[in-house]
């Protein structure tokens, strides 16, 4: 089961307005001969996700048995690549969501021709079947998007990589011109995630407070508070409070 880093893009993502496309299939087809050739050059692990159908497509060179995946072309059921999510440890796997929840919202607001542009990175570790950790060079692309703005198919690849002091984990890069985005660039929806009250009350959660408290702080009633804690748990696309917490402090929300 995967837990809640993972579960907290899968609504956002996939319940994005995808209305209906009779295209679609041959511009997928085409992306699928991109990512098995590219895996083939790079030996790493690359995952197409089709946020439309709530679909991923792994392909996997030498490294994949590392981690268990010997399957070239394997189909899962989700978007989201489980069985690779599984091999992370949980502070990586925070900072991964963190970015690319930041990530969804940049692109959300960028033109459609633009997104093809920019691309994360973020240095994660897999934990490996014979008990060695390796540090991987996650990277994540959009490369397609619907009429509508709405994100299609997204794009994970896992690379074996050398950790070295100069390398910055968990920044958006404009791979047309080589330029790290400004923090402060997708930083600003950070701020726009949440209503002023929502961040109180996530503050007010972060240092312990009862739903009874943080109405009695504020003066409102509980009922009120117990909706804010929903929106900030869809807003934040997390299952759970500790969840909404930690992204919150990622996020310097609180």
């Amino acid at each position: 089961m995967p837990n809640h880093q993972e579960q907290e893009l899968r609504s956002l993502l996939t319940e994005q307005d995808f209305g209906t496309t009779t295209w679609e299939y041959e511009i997928l087809e085409n992306r699928k001969m991109q990512v098995r050739s590219f895996v083939q050059i790079d030996n790493g692990v690359a995952v197409l996700s089709d946020l439309r159908k709530n679909t991923s497509y792994i392909y996997a060179g030498n490294f994949g048995q590392n981690i268990g995946i010997s399957q070239n072309g394997l189909i899962i059921d989700s978007a989201f690549e489980d069985e690779i999510f599984n091999c992370i440890p949980a502070d990586d796997l925070i900072e991964r969501h963190v970015l690319e929840l930041r990530y969804f919202h940049f692109q959300r607001a960028n033109e459609i021709r633009e997104r093809k542009n920019y691309n994360t990175i973020c240095l994660i570790h897999f934990q490996l079947q014979n008990g060695n950790t390796i540090p991987v060079l996650h990277r994540s692309y959009y490369l397609e998007s619907l009429p509508n703005g709405s994100i299609w198919l997204s794009l994970c690849t896992y690379t074996p990589y050398i950790e070295t002091p100069t390398l910055t984990s968990g920044q958006i890069i404009n791979n047309k011109n080589g330029k790290v985005v400004q923090q402060k660039e997708y930083q600003l929806y950070d701020n726009l995630l949440l209503s002023p009250r929502e961040k109180e009350v996530l503050t007010l959660l972060a240092k312990g407070h009862s739903s009874k408290q943080i109405a009695d702080i504020l003066n409102i009633s509980t009922n009120t508070v117990y909706r804010h804690r929903q929106n900030i748990l869809s807003a934040l696309q997390v299952s759970n409070t500790a969840a909404a917490i930690q992204v919150g402090f990622r996020l310097n929300i609180i």
